[in-house]
């Protein structure tokens, strides 16, 4: 085991920065290689940290003491265990697959990426259906050159958890994988893009303001999952988060963002996350929003099938 290039892997994916390619490789070396995936098994007791540890890091790293870098730099480890939870139940149900495989690339249930249906204000709240927006008070709007995005209107706390701080707008909708259950469980690799148009459109430079780009993984039913928002740890069984940060002036300009996530076998639905806000430590107070934006939602599955599956469709 190359345990040099599997730490090089496991920090792009901590970071949401892995390449399919990587991605692939990754995948590979898991299902192949019994003593990565030992490896994997003896740190996974962390993974209760896992999640919020990602989640909790400072975006803006240039200014820390060197102390807090050397901190973050041993919760990212921690945080490539992630690849644990989700890639070896995957690969642990991947290891007789067949050598010549199918890759399969086809977009995925977002519904109005675009927001060209909704009018107004969002939803208040977390959605209680699949396929529908809903979050922190936000409104379509157009915003350069688009006709219709999201904008990003107000920080709220979280309604589960009281005196939360407003720390950032989020927006979500949850995907049932129904529909694509048969293709999962024939797969030996698959996971899902989570690609998004952000807009920073302040003139004058202003506080910094990160966007977040989040998925997650859910297996069961997503009929109960409004009730429980946030969720525990334990309930994720894999997260794919990329943020952007921006202090406004320039480049005045839609940046393509794009975060990538593990989808197991078991996988049942999905949560898209799309979120504005503070760029500071866990609980500090968003800067006024109203100049955010965010369209062109998309989400796009890659799976890779044996040849005898599919030829036998």
């Amino acid at each position: 085991m190359n345990q040099k290039r599997l730490d090089t892997l496991f920090e792009a994916w901590s970071e949401s920065r892995l390449t399919p390619s990587e991605a692939a490789e990754l995948s590979e070396l898991l299902r192949s290689n019994h003593e990565a995936l030992a490896y994997f098994r003896t740190e996974a007791s962390f993974h209760g940290q896992l999640h919020t540890t990602l989640d909790e890091l400072n975006l803006e790293q240039a200014s820390a003491q060197p102390s807090i870098l050397v901190e973050r730099n041993q919760k990212l480890r921690i945080t490539a265990v992630l690849l644990a939870i989700g890639l070896t139940l995957v690969s642990l149900s991947w290891l007789m697959a067949a050598q010549a495989e199918h890759l399969e690339i086809k977009p995925l249930g977002i519904h109005d990426g675009n927001f060209q249906i909704l009018k107004g204000h969002l939803p208040k709240g977390f959605p209680t259906e699949t396929f529908k927006w809903g979050g922190d008070p936000s409104e379509i709007a157009s915003a350069s050159g688009h006709a219709t995005a999201l904008r990003f209107l107000e920080a709220a706390g979280e309604p589960n958890i009281p005196n939360s701080p407003h720390q950032s707008c989020d927006v979500f909708q949850i995907i049932d994988l129904s529909s694509v259950r048969d293709q999962l469980l024939a797969s030996s690799e698959a996971y899902v893009e989570l690609q998004a148009n952000l807009l920073d459109n302040r003139s004058v430079k202003g506080e910094p303001i990160r966007f977040i780009v989040k998925v997650y993984t859910f297996e069961g039913a997503p009929e109960s999952i409004a009730k429980h928002w946030p969720p525990q740890e334990d309930q994720i069984l894999a997260s794919g988060a990329k943020f952007y940060v921006s202090s406004g002036a320039k480049p005045q300009a839609w940046q393509r963002i794009t975060s990538r996530c593990v989808l197991p076998p078991t996988a049942g639905f999905l949560v898209v996350h799309l979120g504005a806000g503070s760029a500071g430590q866990p609980g500090q107070a968003s800067p006024k929003l109203g100049e955010q934006f965010a369209t062109d939602i998309r989400l796009i599955l890659h799976t890779r099938q044996n040849k005898g599956e599919v030829a036998s469709r």
